[in-house]
């Protein structure tokens, strides 16, 4: 009896054992992912500041339904940013990062990295001011300036995305691969996403897209094998009058009405001046698809 007695208390400390490791095995291994997530992004921000932004970038993830791994991670890519943009726009910037991801029905990580690529490229964030003014500025008004910027950058691709057959997703592929070269002259971020809808559109591949737009910036710009005197030729002027090339947008417009006068072999010889044999086909696409572009 006094055997049997001992066996079964053995048994059921077994099974009990069995219970707290599967509960260890369930939980240990998660605590430690979180443990790294916060520890990936504190090494961003500075030890006064990390405690603060790491409670409010989980709870922000919380709001969205994240883990906390998640949304620390998302907070991660944005606090890189942090040295130039400054700690108090990280949780700002983060829920639109996260924002951008479930409009774009991206992975949070891919859309991260493309919003910032594109401010890296465009300086949106420093839109209607300068970075020099913007240091100057207060925490809660870099945070409200980060908030209101961020909301119109995604509200302008969204806009387009809405009147398109092109996903932000692959809108913003496009982007990344010229708009550093469109906003050197000034172009709009709603212009370049419309046209790298219009040739997602037209059946292009995104990096093809985006290659030939930037082609293009850099033929005109440097008047390559002629690319600019192309389009003087034909009145339109590519340069302003201090000689910094225009917007792509305002070319395209005063091409346009010229360009329905042309037939098909002039327009072939026209594209492939400007934008080159591998990439005359996509401006094609464009000028014959740019009311489409405008719209």
């Amino acid at each position: 009896l006094m055997l049997d007695t001992l066996g079964g208390i053995g048994n059921a400390a077994g099974e009990l054992s069995m219970q707290i490791d599967q509960v260890v095995n369930a939980t240990v291994p998660l605590a430690e992912e979180i443990e790294k997530s916060r520890l990936e992004f504190q090494k961003f921000v500075s030890e006064v500041n990390s405690s603060a932004l790491t409670a409010e970038i989980e709870q922000l993830g919380l709001s969205f339904g994240f883990t906390a791994q998640q949304s620390l991670k998302a907070g991660s890519r944005m606090a890189q940013l942090s040295a130039l943009l400054g700690e108090e726009v990280v949780p700002a910037a983060t829920e639109a990062g996260i924002a951008f991801g479930l409009i774009g029905d991206m992975e949070t990580e891919d859309a991260m990295n493309r919003l910032i690529s594109l401010q890296q490229q465009t300086k949106f964030m420093f839109e209607g001011t300068t970075q020099a003014a913007y240091s100057q500025m207060s925490a809660l008004e870099k945070r409200d300036l980060a908030t209101r910027q961020m909301a119109m950058t995604l509200n302008r691709l969204n806009s387009v995305e809405d009147h398109s057959a092109a996903t932000m997703a692959q809108i913003t592929a496009v982007m990344n691969e010229f708009a550093s070269q469109a906003h050197l002259t000034g172009e709009s971020m709603g212009f370049m996403a419309a046209m790298s809808a219009v040739l997602v559109e037209s059946g292009e591949q995104q990096g093809k897209a985006g290659r030939s737009l930037r082609m293009t910036y850099a033929r005109l710009g440097a008047d390559i094998n002629g690319a600019a005197e192309t389009l003087e030729n034909y009145g339109v002027a590519v340069k302003d009058s201090t000689g910094s090339l225009r917007p792509l947008s305002a070319i395209l417009a005063d091409l346009q009405p010229i360009w329905g006068t042309l037939n098909s072999g002039i327009k072939q010889n026209v594209a492939q001046q400007v934008a080159g044999n591998r990439h005359y086909v996509r401006f094609i696409k464009i000028m014959e698809n740019f009311d489409r572009v405008k719209a």
